[in-house]
Parts: structure tokens; C-alpha cells; sequence
């Protein structure tokens, strides 16, 4: 009877287990395809007015919440480029000078104009560092190199993940400064505050670990 309840309980707990690896792989492939279509085409200047989305408390910096998947095109990314995802420590927050302003600034509008728009097929995204064409991804991680190897911290340098008002998914960077968090996006040459970005926020990297996800 001890052993029939045992292997019992066994079951059951395996059943439970079970259930939560699908239950991730299924947010996994939610995140997958929502930036399957993410925008991709950039725009000049700012085109966005300033918004306040649903949840946002006026603060100048995004607050993590729960911790989520990391998204199954990023797991990939890192086993492409593993010392993309190593993260090099250093300040979260980088003092915003005139010269750092104008280095993103600089790195935001160079990239945009160095990839040319094009969305991955749906189901194959992709991401990589300085492709010839791309989609928002591409844009983003691409900026995330560029920054590091010019000295700034990866623990400043977040990719974020949020949906444009016409519901695509979009990845863009995040920049943790002095004056808040900063977004480098591919559809603006414009630096803006994330309060500004026009975006319905979902998920964001730690500044511990580029490997862990959080919920906006």
C-alpha cells in the first residue's frame, strides 16, 4: 500500500513538473512571436508624443517586476555569442554627460542607418550583430555591442521588450543614466525617455545578468 501511494505521489509530482516546463515553453514561444513582426523600419526624429502607459508611476526608471522566461530567441542568441551574454559588470547607471548623450546619439542614428529593414519569416527570428539587413532585434543587440566595446557597462545596457500601439512586438535598448532610462529604438533617430518611448512594456534584462528576464 506505502509503495502504491509513493509511486502515486511520484506521478503526480512529475505531472506538475511537466506542466511547468510547457508552461515556459509556451511564454517562450508567445515572446517569439510577438517580435516575429516586430517594426522595423526607421523614422527620423521624434515621432512619438509623450505617453504615459497603463501601470507607470512617473518614475524616470523601469521597475522590474516578477522574473520571467528569458526569450527562446535570446537563449540562441547567446549560444551564437556568448560573450554578448557574459556581462561585464560595472555602474548600473551611467553618468549622462554632453559627450555620452551625444555618443548614443551617435551609436543610435550610425546603426540605424547601417542596417537595412527587413523583418525575419515568421517562426525563423533570428538575431544578429551588424547583419546588413534586419529587424528590430538585430538593431538592438547590435547597439548593445557598439556600447560595450566603447567602454560602456553591460550592466547599463539592457534590451527590452514592449508592443508599438499597432500591437507588434518591438525589442529596443535601454540605457540606464543619470537622467533615467534612455531607449535607443530603431524607428527614431531620437533618444527618449521610456516613458516617452510609445511602447506597452513587457519584459526587460536584470543588470545583474544579461541571462535573466524580468516582467515591466
Amino acid at each position: 500500500m506505502a509503495t502504491s501511494i509513493l509511486a502515486f505521489t511520484e506521478t503526480i509530482v512529475r505531472m506538475q513538473h511537466q506542466r511547468t516546463k510547457t508552461a515556459a515553453i509556451v511564454l517562450s514561444c508567445v515572446a517569439i512571436a510577438a517580435l516575429s513582426g516586430c517594426a522595423s523600419k526607421p523614422k527620423r526624429g521624434p515621432v512619438v508624443p509623450p505617453q504615459q502607459a497603463a501601470g507607470l508611476d512617473g518614475s524616470s526608471y523601469i521597475a522590474e517586476q516578477t522574473r520571467t522566461t528569458e526569450p527562446f530567441s535570446h537563449v540562441l542568441f547567446c549560444k551564437s555569442y556568448p560573450s554578448e551574454c557574459a556581462g561585464t559588470g560595472g555602474p548600473m547607471t551611467v553618468e549622462l554627460t554632453s559627450a555620452k548623450q551625444a555618443e548614443l546619439a551617435s551609436v543610435n542614428r550610425s546603426v540605424n542607418a547601417q542596417i537595412t529593414p527587413r523583418n525575419d519569416r515568421s517562426g525563423d527570428d533570428v538575431w544578429t550583430l551588424s547583419p546588413r539587413s534586419g529587424d528590430c532585434e538585430d538593431y538592438a543587440v547590435t547597439k548593445r555591442h557598439i556600447l560595450i566595446s566603447r567602454g560602456w557597462p553591460s550592466s547599463a545596457l539592457r534590451l527590452a521588450i514592449g508592443y508599438t500601439r499597432s500591437g507588434e512586438g518591438h525589442l529596443v535598448l535601454a540605457v540606464r543614466t543619470s537622467d533615467g532610462d534612455m531607449i535607443l529604438d530603431n524607428e527614431t533617430n531620437a533618444i527618449r525617455n521610456w516613458q516617452h518611448a510609445g511602447l506597452n512594456w513587457q519584459e526587460i534584462q536584470s543588470s545583474q545578468s544579461p541571462r535573466v528576464w524580468y516582467k515591466i
